[in-house]
């Protein structure tokens, strides 16, 4: 059984996050440089935030019986082939998810400029995330 109170924490803390990373997403791009506070807090949180994304995805794969996942991107695979979300957003996830394992292992390959980019566009990615989880569970 899907643990409702536990989805809606995760959720709550994506949301939470979201409203710091789209002030973060008002710097300028000329300020926003690799070493500065705003980069640091906005891969810090656009990490843990995936990770709430996996936190949750995991959950339900797991509590629904849709299999085991062998990596985080394939968390989202099974979530699409159960119809919980769209291939479309699977792709998109997976995308996320490649991001979070920069930030944790490549980290210094993580530039300021594909930060940025990805509080510019990306921050919608979780708005989706949240919409598919809401409208299945939580409502």
């Amino acid at each position: 059984m899907i643990d409702q109170s536990r989805i809606r924490d995760k959720i709550d803390f994506i949301r939470r996050n979201l409203r710091i990373l789209r002030e973060l997403a008002q710097v300028p791009q000329e300020v926003f440089e690799y070493g500065s506070t705003e980069y640091h807090a906005a891969v810090r949180l656009l990490q843990i935030s995936i990770e709430a994304m996996i936190d949750v995805g995991a959950h339900i794969v797991s509590r629904e019986g849709l299999g085991t996942p062998k990596t985080y991107a394939e968390v989202f695979d099974l979530l699409a082939n159960a119809g919980i979300i769209p291939a479309s957003f699977s792709r998109k996830a997976k995308t996320m998810t490649r991001f979070r394992n920069r930030a944790v292992h490549l980290y210094d390959e993580v530039s300021a400029d594909q930060v940025h980019d990805i509080l510019q566009h990306g921050l919608v990615d979780f708005d989706e995330f949240i919409h598919y989880v809401v409208s299945k569970y939580l409502s």
